[in-house]
């Protein structure tokens, strides 16, 4: 989550690089690699995001069918590992803003 977290920063710096270069003919060479960037750390946060959820809780046996656990469990994981990033993704940027 913590490597997700980073991902989304630099997803959210690069995206706004290649938002404020754009259509500025002098900065066409920096407003395409801001945009691969971008791409690839938007990307980089979705598979991480989905790699935490595969494998962050595992409930006991909870008397539900197994479809429905690994409904629960999905959902439950996919909660926590959203709220986790968007904690941790705050706080890197409020510790880089403090830095500053």
């Amino acid at each position: 989550m913590n490597v997700a977290a980073s991902c989304f920063l630099k997803y959210l710096w690069w995206a706004a690089n290649y938002s404020a270069w754009y259509g500025i003919p002098k900065h066409s060479a920096p407003w395409r690699a801001a945009g691969v960037r971008a791409w690839f750390h938007g990307w980089a946060v979705l598979v991480l995001e989905a790699a935490s959820v595969a494998t962050l809780i595992r409930f006991r046996s909870t008397g539900l069918s197994p479809v429905l656990g690994k409904g629960a469990r999905r959902v439950a994981s996919l909660a926590v590992a959203i709220s986790g990033s968007s904690l941790r993704a705050w706080t890197f940027s409020w510790i880089r803003q403090g830095s500053r």
